[in-house]
């Protein structure tokens, strides 16, 4: 059950993180930013964007906060009317000696200004049987492949549930990565700076993560599935969707509470990937996706301190049917939230920063239908039911997705 407690014993500890199992898709739309590290160089466009009847509903504040967890990031909520979803222009570079890099300006979730989404150098080194490969820079994290896509690369145009609510919307900081590939199998480990949502925007709040993926197919079957782990540390951190004065889309200014968390976040999760084509013409995939959080810490204001600790899991199944030039899928995403606040300000600033949740559970469903016009267009529509505010509702989405290769240059 979906539940928050307040007590005034010590705090339990943090129970150690598991792994579970799923199902999850790969259909005729992209997968975000997986390579063909073909020498020469890319440069890619693209844009989704989406007209909607109705917004997510948000709290009286103004601030769209899923009762029992603290948001942050780029967590934003979809809004009535048009939005660009998402807009950029990627740059890829790779060399036949190995060495590659890629930079990528972009503005998403209806945000008004153009970001350096990524900027990073690689090397990748073919050590029969092995293969190695470094990264540093900006990017995204690696541990699971729907953190690699936004609105162009994805079925639905809105994120997933469980990635807005515990990861703001997506994992992208400046570090590192390496990793190691064998015969379908790939094992890698990320360092952060931690100036991303969970850990410490602004700032260095340090993080790490691994992981353990493989790929492989038997005949018209296609999987790919894996294993990840991540641990975030946060000083100080605030919701900063709304600071100062921040306004997004068609918000108005408001302002969050300022209420800070030190503390640590473990997280795990699972996830499997499936395709299978049936004919030439016929494809039938499933998506599916578990993962588990807990942060342990302190939350504080000016003259306030109260210590929190909570476990919750989040979790989506999604399947698609794709005929010829047309897909139809749904999804459907739950998030079970818990937490335990102690100290004489629990109550108050629990409620503060959004950890009551009075029993709510968040789910969401949906479906669309998806038809790829030709190799640069798509339309969508989508039809959602929304419960992840205590306030249910609902909305119908008309969408336009396009994107292009604007110039790639092959070397032999």
């Amino acid at each position: 059950m979906n539940r928050s407690s307040y007590c005034f014993a010590l705090p339990l500890s943090i129970v150690a993180l598991s792994v579970g199992n799923g199902l999850i898709l790969n259909s005729a739309y992209g997968h975000g930013e997986e390579a063909d590290y073909e020498p020469g160089t890319r440069v890619e466009a693209a844009l989704a964007a989406t007209w909607r009847d109705e917004g997510v509903v948000v709290n009286s504040n103004g601030i769209w906060q899923i009762p029992g967890v603290m948001m942050g990031g780029e967590a934003y909520p979809v809004e009535e009317g048009v939005a660009l979803d998402d807009a950029y222009l990627d740059v890829h570079h790779f060399d036949d000696s190995g060495w590659y890099g890629r930079i990528q300006v972009a503005t998403h979730d209806n945000g008004r200004e153009a970001e350096m989404h990524h900027a990073y150098a690689g090397y990748r080194s073919d050590m029969q049987p092995l293969l190695l490969q470094a990264e540093v820079g900006r990017m995204a994290a690696m541990l699971t492949p729907a953190n690699l896509e936004h609105g162009t690369q994805r079925l639905f145009s809105e994120a997933p549930l469980a990635l807005d609510a515990f990861f703001g919307g997506q994992l992208n900081d400046e570090g590192m990565r390496a990793m190691l590939s064998r015969s379908g199998f790939c094992l890698g480990i990320e360092s952060w700076r931690g100036s991303a949502f969970p850990a410490t925007p602004g700032t260095s709040g340090g993080a790490y993560d691994v992981f353990l993926h493989y790929k492989g197919g038997r005949g018209p079957l296609n999987w790919h599935a894996g294993l990840w782990g991540y641990q975030a540390q946060a000083l100080g951190r605030v919701d900063q969707r709304y600071g100062s004065g921040h306004s997004h889309g068609n918000t108005a200014q408001i302002s969050a509470p300022e209420v800070a968390f030190d503390g640590d976040t473990d997280a795990a999760g699972a996830f499997i990937r499936a395709r299978w084509h049936a004919t030439e013409q016929i494809a039938l995939a499933l998506e599916g996706q578990w993962m588990q959080v807990e942060p342990e810490g302190d939350i504080r204001d000016a003259s306030r301190i109260a210590t929190t600790t909570g476990e919750y899991t989040g979790s989506w199944l999604q399947g698609v049917i794709s005929v010829g030039q047309h897909d139809i899928g749904v999804r459907f995403e739950q998030l079970v939230l818990e937490n335990r606040v102690s100290g004489a300000a629990a109550q108050e600033l629990a409620s503060l920063t959004g950890l009551y949740n009075d029993a709510h559970e968040p789910e969401r469903s949906g479906i669309v239908y998806r038809w790829r016009a030709n190799s640069g267009w798509s339309l969508r529509l989508e039809y959602t039911i929304d419960d992840s505010m205590p306030e249910s509702g609902e909305r119908v989405a008309l969408g336009l997705v396009w994107k292009e290769t604007l110039y790639h240059s092959r070397r032999d």
